[in-house]
């Protein structure tokens, strides 16, 4: 890794998202918004996610530094979240994810030690954004009352962990 890496757009990108939502998080809380406006920003971190990913690859910005600091910083903000938005989830959605980003960070670290490489998956994408759209559902659901939400999040629940499974199960068979 080089110093100057930390200087790449994505990187600086990647890094600012953290700083700027730990920021928010820790002087704001969910009550301090209107029910739209939270939405948007929690629909604004998750699609952040794939921000500096994006501009990575489109200005061939690749960086070694990136590759850790991307999934990580991915990692912290959306379990930062989780937990600023506790009393608007069940309890049950909020461990399942926590197991499952558990699961994830200990594939992480595998790739990260044995110089792995192990591509996002299409579904691994769609299940987190599916995961925000539920969890977006979860704040309207405090304004209205929406039907079958729990069905929903117990289904795309089963959905990341498939993904969770799958990442594993290619990283140490298709790989070990």
């Amino acid at each position: 890794m080089k110093f100057k890496d930390i200087f790449l757009a994505p990187n600086l990108i990647t890094l600012s998202r953290l700083v700027i939502v730990t920021i928010i998080f820790f002087r704001f809380t969910p009550n301090d918004f209107e029910v739209l406006p939270l939405i948007v920003f929690i629909a604004l971190v998750g699609l952040s996610d794939s921000l500096d990913g994006i501009v990575a690859r489109r200005y061939n910005l690749v960086s070694k530094l990136g590759i850790i600091l991307d999934p990580f910083t991915d990692r912290v903000v959306f379990i930062l979240l989780l937990f600023w938005i506790r009393d608007i989830i069940p309890g049950y959605f909020l461990s399942g994810i926590i197991v499952r980003e558990i699961l994830i960070l200990i594939g992480s670290l595998i790739v990260l030690f044995s110089k792995r490489e192990i591509k996002v998956s299409n579904k691994g994408k769609l299940s987190t954004v599916l995961m925000f759209v539920v969890i977006c559902l979860y704040v309207l659901n405090t304004d209205i009352s929406i039907l079958f939400i729990n069905e929903l999040a117990i289904a795309i629940l089963i959905l990341y962990f498939y993904v969770a499974f799958e990442y594993l199960y290619n990283l140490i068979y298709k790989h070990g």
